[in-house]
């Protein structure tokens, strides 16, 4: 059972490109279609999915230097804890490797988090690839 992973996708885009769309607080409705709109009040952003059911996250850190963030879900998740985060880092070559590390208990406690969530970050950063013309 996997409660903490990465997934991670690289870019034919320079980073500051990326992090302007990943670092973006209400940018996820344009690269993850599982949501379709996004509004945040100071550091709590709510999603909401193509259903009408809100994700409520808290904003923990970000440091745009590093290009980097966390947040923690809150609500609307079968979640007992959670904390994930993303970097957008150089790849060496003027294109970029985004990361989106998560750790989690979910409820369910036999449940397998990764295999709950990879697949479906995987294609949302594919969303993101595709922005930048990838």
């Amino acid at each position: 059972m996997a409660n903490t992973f990465t997934v991670s996708i690289d870019i034919a885009a320079p980073p500051e490109a990326v992090w302007e769309v990943v670092g973006g607080r209400d940018q996820v409705p344009r690269w993850y279609p599982q949501y379709t709109g996004s509004v945040t009040d100071g550091d709590v952003r709510v999603l909401t999915r193509a259903d009408g059911t809100e994700l409520t996250e808290r904003l923990l850190e970000r440091d745009e230097r590093r290009r980097f963030f966390s947040y923690s879900v809150v609500s609307g998740a079968p979640l007992r804890r959670h904390r994930a985060s993303f970097e957008v880092q150089d790849d060496g070559s003027g294109g970029s490797r985004v990361l989106w590390r998560t750790e989690g208990e979910p409820l369910d406690e036999g449940a397998d988090l990764e295999a709950r969530l990879a697949g479906r970050q995987r294609s949302a950063l594919e969303g993101l690839r595709a922005l930048f013309g990838g």
